[in-house]
């Protein structure tokens, strides 16, 4: 519908009034979201490639969140004040990374947030790490990445995280996430010893086995950590 809209006002022989380009000032426009990229590259080209690369989704199921609905609501049925806590965590998360360092000196940072299509916010954020701070061993990646479910005598607390939001559930023959090859992320992961680096790929992350997590019918591994 879009496209028969632009063929038109572009066509010969009508008068459909004035055609006006919104300037970059127009939030969310093109012409804004031009601008925003070659800011980023611009960032890229002075302060080094990016080092680190996060999302954070948004948790409907967040006790702030929860404690606002009323009646038979769900969070859902209250956008306004899913993306309102999902600002302040982002901003919390934000704080811990840039001014905390918590994973290493922040030199430069973009972030995007954009809304899934249940509705709900995540945000990607890209960020570039001074030189010390940069993670270029197996090591480094370790101390910052983990890719299997903790103990859960040892680590209570964070196995309750991971084993809630941070598994990958099984995607049926037929579903969206379903392609001839099977999964489409590749999800479940195979099993991998340690860690491993390559030069033009992403860290492949060490995924030992042994660690597992039942829920229902359905035992998780560190195969489905995400």
């Amino acid at each position: 519908m879009y496209q028969g809209l632009t063929e038109t006002l572009e066509g010969e022989g009508y008068v459909n009034g004035k055609k006006i380009v919104l300037p970059s000032t127009f939030i969310g426009g093109p012409q804004a979201m031009i601008q925003l990229y070659q800011d980023t590259m611009a960032l890229v080209k002075h302060f080094g490639r990016p080092s680190l690369f996060i999302t954070i989704t948004a948790n409907p199921k967040r006790p702030e969140t929860q404690a606002t609905l009323k009646n038979n609501e769900i969070p859902l049925d209250r956008p306004d004040w899913v993306s309102r806590v999902f600002q302040l965590r982002l901003n919390v998360l934000l704080q811990y990374l840039t001014v905390n360092k918590r994973l290493g000196s922040v030199v430069s940072y973009v972030y995007n947030i954009e809304f899934q299509k249940r509705g709900l916010p995540n945000a990607h954020i890209i960020m570039i790490l001074t030189e010390r701070s940069i993670p270029n061993t197996v090591r480094d990646i370790d101390a910052l990445v983990c890719a299997e479910i903790p103990d859960q005598e040892q680590e209570n607390d964070l196995f309750s995280i991971v084993t809630k939001p941070m598994l990958h559930a099984p995607c049926q023959e037929g579903s969206c996430c379903w392609t001839n090859n099977g999964f489409k992320w590749g999800y479940p992961k195979p099993y991998a010893a340690e860690t491993s680096i390559s030069n033009d790929a992403y860290p492949v992350y060490r995924r030992r086995q042994g660690s597992s997590f039942t829920s229902g019918s359905h035992v998780y591994t560190n195969q489905d950590v995400i």
